[in-house]
């Protein structure tokens, strides 16, 4: 047998197992996330997303910014484009610079508040993205 085909074979062994680990691990995930204590963990994040962290397992839900490219067509149709905010950038669909905007909004909120009718925040799923594994082992 050909190097390269001993290593093809390696390699096709390797990501068989890898796909397992993966299946099992996503298993595991979801078992985990499924617990009461997960819920209640996370509980206090449900309506805006954010992380926790409990025995050593840090709980998130992700946040994804939705800007409304209608409503922001109708607001910046009226603006001269000489003029528009900082925080806005036109591609195919408008940008928003979510920190950028903040800080315009806090120096702006009677413009601001034509903005806010087209932004909601869309949160992601809930996962785990840390096991501090020191911790984890002293709860047992």
């Amino acid at each position: 047998m050909s190097e390269v085909t001993s290593l093809a074979k390696q390699l096709l062994s390797a990501q068989r197992k890898k796909a397992e680990i993966d299946e099992c691990i996503k298993g595991l995930k979801k078992k985990i996330l499924n617990t009461e204590e997960a819920s209640q963990a996370l509980a206090p994040h449900s309506n805006e997303g954010g992380s926790v962290t409990q025995n050593g397992i840090t709980f998130s839900i992700g946040r994804t910014h939705i800007w409304d490219q209608e409503r922001l067509d109708e607001i910046l149709e009226l603006i001269p484009r000489e003029q528009w905010p900082p925080f806005v950038k036109q591609i195919i669909e408008y940008k928003i610079n979510n920190t950028v905007w903040k800080e315009w909004a806090l120096a702006n909120p009677g413009m601001a508040a034509q903005f806010h009718s087209a932004h909601s925040i869309k949160l992601g799923d809930r996962s785990i993205t840390k096991i501090d594994s020191d911790k984890l082992n002293k709860e047992d």
